[in-house]
Order: structure tokens, then C-alpha cells, then sequence
């Protein structure tokens, strides 16, 4: 009896999703939010619910269009956007922590202020490594069909959270990503000026042993999917793009990146920029024009991050960088997925004090001669 009381219940939202074919029903939401919980407490990664409740002065057909309208186009296609009922939309930010969280719950306040819609915001933390597994849920049959099931968020992180422009930790935030884009600012302009004279060396080199340009320019997929162009020193022979599908079963990198031992395409200067880390310093001026940042996912070409896997693309959510963990580190990374999680860990974990730690591990590659691994 208990079971098909629920079933009921959870259908009752079946319909009201189906005005957009863009938002999740009641059931897919809840759906998608249980099966969060899994995966949060599996990686120990925490993950945020934002409510969005219209108020009556918005709650028509036209304020609930525009609502929808404005988390589709600023929310991450990673994050899951539903209708609850009427009045109440939910938005599943995956592998999110709290201060992920209020960010995205000050910025949709400041976005509904903009569009002169009135409601409700409230921000809800699921995190694994302060949830009590002895907790007892909520007995089902509790549940309304205005609300998202309480057993999915523990107790102590199920409040309501009033963010303003004046948050605190907003303003931290804030303040820390200045001081990353100073710092990535001054990094960069000191690195073009010291390593002038190698960059100078190094092209001269390739242009007298290897016929084509010294620099290498290619497509990459930055900062919330936005393209850009990538400097570095050629390596390869000037047509290595066109002869990468001949050699595309030889990859031993699984996924969408390509990567072989031994490239018969690298040069022989080549192959000392690469080791030395040499061909990333033009990179610097992407550093410089806020393309890329000193520290950050390294960024892919343009047709392999697009193969990525939806779970992947949150990689994108920051800058990307000339280094990071899979950078320093690639011995770790056995597989892809691998790869994807050391940056999704970055992500959740960044701070300016691993930022500079990152950098300092950088310096030891190229004299350890692990740049081209």
C-alpha cells in the first residue's frame, strides 16, 4: 500500500515537465538526485541542491518561461535543471562543494534581479564526509509532492541559505580569484621576459633544422567551452595533424586524446623541447591574455574535449592552465577517466596555496627530464 502511495506521489509531476522538453519531471530529478547520492558518497565528492520557489507575482506562463530560459543559459550542462510543480523548479549541481554552491546561488539571484522575476532561492549541501550514516531518513510517506525528498541532503546542511552581493564568502571568492589572475598576470610577464632569450633559441633551432614555422598554433576548448588558439613550439614535422590517423591505433592514451611513445613525427629538437618543457613557454602570452591561467586543467584540442564524456566537460567550469596535478603527475593518470578526475579534483579543491605548490612541483619536471611522459 506505502509503495504505490509513493508511486503515486511521484508521478503526480510526471505532466508538469513536459511544457519543456529541457526540464527534467519530478521523477527524473528525483531520479537523478539519488543516483548523486550515490556517486557523492562513492568519490566522497559533495554535491548542492539549489529550490527555486516563483512567488505569485512572477508564478504566470511567461515568468516561468523566462526562468527556464535563464538556467539553461547559465547554468553548466553538466547540472541537472527540473520542474517540481507550478511554482518550484529544482537545480542538481553534481560534484559541487558548498562554496560552489552559494556562488552559483548568489550569481542566479543577481541574474533573477535582472530579469525582474520574484522568488524564493534556497541552497541545500549534500556532503559525504560529514553525513552520518546512522542517520534515520524521514519516513516516506512524509513526503509532498512541493518538496524534494529530505533524506537525500542530511539534516545539519537541509537549511534555507540567503545569499546577497554582500556575502562574505562571496567576497573571499572574489578576492581569491583576483589574486590568482594578479598572480597569473605577474607569472606571465616576468616569464616572457626571462625566457625571451630560450624561446628566441629554441625557434631559431627549429627553423634551421626542421623546414615550416617555429610556432605552432592549433584550436583549443577553454574556459566554458569557448574556443581559443594555443601557442607552442613546433615539435613535429609541419604536416603531423594530417598524419595523426594513420597512427591512431598505435595510441596507448584510451579516450578521446591521442598519444604514442616514440611519435615518429616529434623532431630531434623537437624532442629536447619536450623534455625540457620548452615548446609550452609561448603559452605564457595565453597566460597573459586570460585565455589560460598559470594553474588549471590542461586544455585539449577542440575535436577531443568535444568527445569527452558529459561528466568530463566540467573541467571547463575554470581556466585552463599550463599545469596542474595530471601535469606534474601523469604517471597517476593510468587511464583517461583518471586524467578527468585528478582536474575535477583540482576543480573542487583549488586554492591559491596549491596553485603556488603546483607551480614550485612544475620547476622539478623539465630537470627531471619528465616533460615529454
Amino acid at each position: 500500500m506505502l509503495e504505490a502511495l509513493i508511486d503515486s506521489w511521484l508521478h503526480r509531476g510526471e505532466s508538469i515537465g513536459r511544457r519543456d522538453d529541457l526540464m527534467l519531471t519530478h521523477r527524473q530529478f528525483n531520479h537523478e538526485l539519488a543516483r548523486e547520492r550515490i556517486r557523492a558518497t562513492r568519490r566522497s565528492i559533495p554535491f548542492c541542491l539549489i529550490d527555486v520557489e516563483l512567488r505569485p507575482g512572477s508564478n504566470n506562463q511567461a515568468g516561468r518561461r523566462t526562468l527556464v530560459r535563464l538556467l539553461h543559459r547559465n547554468l553548466r550542462i553538466t547540472d541537472h535543471k527540473g520542474q517540481l510543480s507550478r511554482t518550484k523548479f529544482g537545480v542538481l549541481l553534481v560534484d559541487t562543494p558548498e562554496m560552489g554552491g552559494r556562488a552559483c546561488l548568489d550569481r542566479l539571484t543577481r541574474l533573477l534581479d535582472s530579469v525582474k522575476l520574484d522568488a524564493k532561492l534556497s541552497l541545500r549541501v549534500y556532503d559525504p564526509e560529514g553525513f552520518d550514516p546512522d542517520e534515520t531518513p524521514p519516513p516516506q510517506d512524509r513526503r509532498r509532492e512541493d518538496t524534494v525528498d529530505e533524506s537525500w541532503t542530511p539534516a545539519r546542511s537541509g537549511h534555507d541559505v540567503q545569499v546577497s552581493s554582500e556575502s562574505p564568502l562571496m567576497t573571499t571568492k572574489s578576492l581569491q580569484a583576483s589574486v590568482k589572475r594578479l598572480i597569473d598576470i605577474a607569472g606571465a610577464g616576468v616569464g616572457l621576459i626571462v625566457t625571451g632569450p630560450v624561446v628566441l633559441a629554441a625557434m631559431a633551432a627549429i627553423k634551421w633544422t626542421s623546414p615550416g614555422p617555429a610556432l605552432f598554433t592549433q584550436t583549443r576548448e577553454g574556459f566554458r567551452g569557448k574556443s581559443f588558439t594555443i601557442y607552442k613550439l613546433r615539435t613535429m614535422v609541419v604536416d603531423a595533424e594530417q598524419r595523426q590517423a594513420e597512427l591512431r591505433e598505435h595510441s596507448h592514451r584510451d579516450g578521446p586524446a591521442f598519444k604514442i611513445a616514440k611519435d615518429p613525427r616529434v623532431t630531434p629538437v623537437g624532442h629536447w623541447l619536450r623534455v625540457t618543457c620548452v615548446d609550452e613557454l609561448p603559452q605564457l602570452w595565453n597566460v597573459l591574455r586570460g585565455e589560460m591561467s598559470l594553474v588549471g586543467p590542461r586544455p585539449l584540442p577542440w575535436h577531443e574535449s568535444r568527445a569527452c564524456d558529459k561528466w568530463h566537460r566540467r573541467r571547463l567550469d575554470v581556466l585552463p592552465g599550463m599545469t596542474c596535478d595530471w601535469q606534474v603527475n601523469k604517471a597517476a593518470a593510468e587511464t583517461f577517466d583518471d586524467w578527468m578526475r585528478m582536474d575535477l579534483r583540482y576543480i573542487d579543491r583549488a586554492g591559491l596555496v596549491g596553485d603556488l605548490r603546483l607551480i614550485a612541483q612544475t620547476l622539478t619536471v623539465p630537470i627531471l627530464g619528465r616533460g615529454s611522459h
